[in-house]
């Protein structure tokens, strides 16, 4: 759900899926929720993962495994550069953050903050 979605709008979605689950069988129905579980997020996991780790942990529990390495070495290497006195490494440092901060603060996985967008093809 984006803030800028209209509440009413966000309740007919739920109440059509609602009805679209409710006319499965029970064999579909467990499906669909074992789909379910497997994709949904948790967002206070994501947002504590985001908030006080660095390195792109929250790239780990949203698998997205590319990314995470590539945040993970870029810090690393750029920690490293720092140590060493290099201070051009700190242009590294902030271009993760300029990377991570739109991210922080408005997520777009909406698997991390709302219920996955789950078609019924069953």
């Amino acid at each position: 759900m984006r803030i800028t979605q209209p509440w009413q709008e966000l309740k007919t979605q739920e109440a059509l899926l609602r009805d679209q689950v409710n006319g499965l069988t029970p064999s579909q129905k467990k499906r669909y929720f074992a789909e379910q579980t497997r994709q949904l997020k948790d967002p206070d996991t994501y947002a504590v993962l985001n908030w006080a780790f660095l390195g792109g942990f929250h790239h780990l529990y949203l698998r997205k495994y590319r990314l995470f390495i590539v945040e993970c070495t870029l810090l690393v290497i750029a920690i490293i550069g720092l140590v060493m006195s290099q201070p051009y490494f700190a242009l590294i440092l902030v271009g993760l953050v300029l990377f991570e901060l739109p991210q922080l603060f408005w997520p777009k996985n909406c698997q991390a903050v709302q219920l996955p967008c789950i078609t019924l093809n069953l």
